[in-house]
């Protein structure tokens, strides 16, 4: 006995059997769809990127340069220095707007280096939506005990007043303490 051949009504069958390359069609609407999706997240992404970036460079205009100036002009009229060294994003070469305080002692910076000059640098960090704070307190190879990272903060914190404190606090921990004593004769004598 032969068996007779069942007959399909499925249409995807049908279809498939009439036009062996209708799955290209799918795959290829389907990769166009996701292309699409791609693109609106990448521009929504941009947008939420630029709309940072503006935001900490009008908070860097407002806010974080004129207390560095004040403190750069009350560093000179005492025998200090300082510079204002500003980096704005460039996406090439992956980095963020940065916006760095430098510190003299005596006299001006010249090349700031970290190890050499107290300092506090702000960079927005894009992704995050936060600006990441770093400072460093060494003067001249000596001073403190911090350099690098301190931590993120949200742009809504970055205020005169914290710029203000921070460099204060650097400052403090900066300035070598001079003690009130003078050695005569091989012992301590406070003036």
């Amino acid at each position: 006995m032969q068996s007779q051949p069942s007959s399909v009504s499925d249409e995807s069958v049908t279809a498939a059997a009439a036009d062996p390359l209708a799955e290209i069609d799918d795959i290829m609407q389907q990769r166009l769809a996701e292309e699409r999706l791609l693109a609106e997240v990448s521009a929504r992404v941009s947008a939420d990127r630029s709309e940072f970036s503006v935001e900490f460079s009008t908070v860097c205009a407002e806010q974080v340069r004129p207390p560095m100036e004040a403190i750069i002009g009350r560093l000179r009229r005492n025998g200090g220095g300082g510079e204002i060294d500003e980096r704005p994003e460039d996406l090439s070469r992956r980095q963020t707007h940065r916006l760095t305080l430098w510190m003299s002692l005596e006299g001006e910076v010249g090349s700031p280096r970290a190890d050499r000059h107290p300092y506090l640098q702000l960079d927005a960090d894009v992704g995050k939506r936060l600006v990441a704070v770093s400072e460093g307190d060494m003067w001249q190879g000596h001073g403190g005990s911090r350099s690098g990272p301190i931590g993120d903060r949200p742009l809504s914190e970055i205020t005169s007043t914290f710029v203000t404190q921070e460099v204060l606090a650097i400052l403090r921990r900066s300035a070598p303490e001079y003690p009130v004593t003078a050695w005569l004769g091989g012992e301590p004598v406070v003036r």
